[in-house]
């Protein structure tokens, strides 16, 4: 490698790890923690902002610790500033030392800003909505998740200590606002059908009887219209599209 090759590699060793690795040679300490304080600052701002929760769970000094493990170790695959919180969630799946729900809690409060900068392509709706005849369509900008703890009410003085398992869908709305909605498994299961199928909002229901062996198609036909009218109220649900044949 060439000198400054070389001077690079130890300038962001440093960086990193001042503990582990010495500053490079000749150049003076107090310009060196100017470097040191605004690169680590900038990233623990942005790690802290997107997980406020793990933070005051762990604590101040134990949080620390942990964002400045991640700045010395992680193997970053991207370059991308915004995208800094999903590289700290693929490290701490590597870590065995924190809390059985913490990876769960991490991953939540990640959605929000993942669902805010998630692209979209623009769909065609049909004029009028029909949530049973046609297949009814999420909001472009969604998730669908499932936890094994209840993840949206994890807090410093209420931490789980058994499994709850949890379903939400996370989406962004017409004003940008990303939402929140808790749902049953039943109204899991129904959405999972329309997201993943080609199947009208009926055809879906019908499955889902057939899944759960539910004989009533009628009772289950209205428990479905209504739930499903219910997410287009929230902007969960924005129309409907009409299946080609």
């Amino acid at each position: 490698m060439l000198d400054f090759q070389h001077y690079q590699i130890a300038f962001t060793a440093h960086i990193r790890s001042p503990a582990a690795n010495k500053k490079p040679a000749k150049v003076k300490d107090a310009r060196m923690a100017i470097y040191r304080e605004i690169v680590f600052n900038n990233l623990f701002g942005s790690v802290s902002a997107c997980f406020p929760v793990c933070k005051h769970i762990l604590g101040a000094r134990a949080w620390r610790k942990l964002v400045r493990a991640f700045f010395a170790n992680h193997q970053a695959t991207t370059p991308i500033f915004r995208e800094i919180p999903q590289q700290f969630l693929q490290f701490i799946n590597t870590r065995v030392d924190l809390p059985i729900y913490f990876h769960s809690l991490a991953h939540y409060e990640w959605v929000e800003l993942a669902v805010a900068s998630q692209q979209t392509a623009p769909i065609t709706l049909s004029e009028q909505i029909d949530l049973l005849n046609q297949k009814p369509i999420l909001a472009p900008a969604h998730m669908l998740l499932s936890y094994d703890y209840a993840v949206q009410a994890i807090s410093k003085r209420k931490q789980p200590k058994v499994n709850a398992q949890t379903y939400l869908l996370v989406f962004r709305n017409a004003d940008n606002q990303v939402k929140f909605i808790e749902l049953n498994p039943i109204t899991f299961q129904l959405l999972s059908l329309i997201k993943g199928t080609q199947l009208t909002g009926k055809q879906a229901l019908m499955r889902l009887a057939k899944e759960l062996h539910y004989a009533d198609k009628k009772a289950i036909t209205r428990f479905g219209e209504e739930i499903l009218a219910d997410l287009v109220s929230q902007q969960a649900i924005i129309g409907s599209a009409a299946l080609s044949n």
